[in-house]
């Protein structure tokens, strides 16, 4: 895939990997799952995702085959089978647990953009090869803030 250049107030990242973060909510410790994107200057973001999406981005990153297409792997097909690739995804906010992207889809009908939570966002682009991007504000409150 070419170069994709970043959008008005997006950074390239690069996902390093899945781990577990703890948090306390509702004055309760508990484990979460989280992807962590680092910038080319180093600032890193911890994304909250489910375990599911967690294994997804794993396989993805360690390129392991897998016997039967899983959730992301089915959503690339369908994308490629309508002609259409997704070109990059961003985060573009996280709240609490909950984290959101934009997927940027290239359909013969011109570019499409579609919201999804980011975990899924970011299994789907490391499947597709396609970029990943996240909000400038997001790295620079830092990965403290964006899980708290």
């Amino acid at each position: 895939m070419g170069s994709v250049a970043a959008g008005a107030g997006e950074v390239k990242v690069e996902v390093v990997g899945v781990f577990e973060h703890q948090i306390t909510l509702g004055g309760q410790e508990h484990r979460m799952p989280v992807l962590l994107l680092r910038d080319p200057a180093a600032r890193e973001v911890r994304v909250p995702i489910s375990s599911c999406e967690g294994l997804a981005a794993q396989i993805s990153l360690e390129h392991h085959a897998v016997p039967r297409p899983y959730t992301h792997d089915l959503a690339l097909r369908l994308l490629e089978k309508l002609s259409a690739r997704l070109e990059r995804v961003v985060v573009d906010a996280i709240s609490g647990d909950t984290a959101h992207a934009t997927l940027h889809v290239r359909a013969g009908e011109g570019p499409l953009t579609m919201d999804a939570r980011a975990g899924d966002a970011v299994a789907l682009a490391l499947r597709a090869e396609a970029p990943i991007f996240v909000a400038e504000e997001l790295l620079a409150a830092g990965t403290e803030d964006t899980l708290s």
